[in-house]
């Protein structure tokens, strides 16, 4: 049952928890089935207006088993069913997320799930003044993620968060490194002077040999890189799709990677997955300001991608070695695809009229015999 209690200023001239006529704050006062004891704001002053949100919160909040569903009880039951069904940084991300949300709603009196419907959703959302519109879209998913499950669990009969709308991402361009730049990346790898500095040369020639995202280079241990037959080979799934990747590497590099020491040469095993990509990304800020260029590792496995298709090989098998489609190969490197280019070139060329290239050339000829 829930109790309510004013909440008195220093100024005010009452001393009742019940004074009618009071215009202090009132607060709720309430016990879980566990013994632990709740005190909370309702954002009212008026008395006949807070029991009657006193009474719809009894209504909405209360399970048939007599258990109040708060927000704080939801946010953690989730986080502790997630634990078996996301990834640890995702799960990070919701964290954040949903830590913010308990934030809020103790900010505004919210006490039980039943009290958030579309309106403290939208009000949530507009609180978020420092995401980019990619941030604030995956927070939504993962904010619509978290309701539905309450829904399925039937602490809800509909998510607050379905009617709020992802927004509008612009087009990230896929910039791979130039061959010029590649060479000032490698050049500053080499004189790189810290501790790490042949694990970064071989990192470095890895993610540009076979594409890898740098989470799972870093990841890559020892039995993913064998030898068969008369070459080297990295096979391993990729870590955000789960597909399967097999991709021959030079020899040098192959046997460099296992002369380094460690079963997973690039991670020690004491930090997780974040950390450690966050770790290398560092290093890799210094390598490319030493190297005089704005980039970031992702950039490798641009690079790669850029040059097996320059070099003539099928989208199918670069979407296969990328553990990508072949439509996200298009939609990404469609640029370089030689075939793609050349059907380009021959339909710019099919529209030119053969009377305009006459006169181009008569034009020209007429330019040549003037006198300089």
């Amino acid at each position: 049952m829930l109790n309510l209690f004013r909440r008195h200023t220093k100024k005010c001239p009452h001393d009742s928890r019940e004074a009618l006529k009071c215009r202090c704050p009132v607060w709720i006062d309430w016990t879980l089935p566990t013994g632990e004891r709740l005190r909370k704001p309702l954002g009212l002053r008026d008395w006949q207006a807070a029991q009657r949100r006193a009474r719809d919160m009894e209504a909405d909040g209360i399970t048939s088993g007599g258990e109040a569903v708060t927000v704080k009880k939801a946010i953690e039951d989730f986080q502790k069913d997630a634990k078996t069904t996301i990834e640890p940084t995702t799960l990070k991300q919701y964290r954040i997320l949903l830590a913010r949300l308990n934030k809020y709603c103790e900010q505004h009196g919210y006490v039980f799930l039943k009290q958030l419907d579309v309106v403290q959703a939208r009000e949530f959302r507009h609180s978020w003044t420092t995401y980019s519109p990619r941030t604030a879209g995956k927070h939504i998913e993962r904010l619509k993620r978290f309701f539905n499950w309450c829904v399925e669990n039937r602490w809800l009969s509909q998510s607050p968060a379905a009617p709020l709308k992802l927004p509008k991402v612009g087009e990230t361009d896929v910039v791979p490194f130039t061959e010029e730049q590649v060479e000032k990346i490698l050049k500053a790898v080499e004189a790189y002077p810290g501790p790490n500095r042949e694990k970064l040369i071989v990192l470095t020639m890895l993610m540009l040999a076979v594409g890898l995202a740098i989470g799972d280079a870093c990841m890559l241990s020892k039995d993913k890189v064998l030898k068969k037959g008369s070459g080297w080979y990295v096979e391993l799934r990729r870590a955000k799709t789960g597909t399967a990747v097999s991709c021959p590497i030079p020899d040098d590099l192959g046997k460099a990677f296992h002369a380094l020491t460690g079963e997973t040469p690039f991670w020690r095993g004491k930090s997780d997955l974040d950390h450690l990509t966050k770790n290398w990304r560092k290093i890799y800020t210094k390598i490319f300001k030493t190297a005089g260029i704005e980039g970031h590792p992702h950039q490798f496995r641009h690079t790669a991608a850029k040059r097996l298709l320059v070099s003539g090989l099928s989208v199918s098998h670069v979407a296969t070695l990328l553990g990508n489609t072949e439509d996200i190969v298009r939609k990404h490197y469609s640029k370089w695809i030689p075939e793609r280019q050349q059907a380009f070139d021959n339909a710019i060329r099919a529209t030119w009229k053969a009377e305009s290239q006459a006169r181009l050339r008569h034009t020209n000829h007429q330019i040549s015999m003037e006198p300089a």
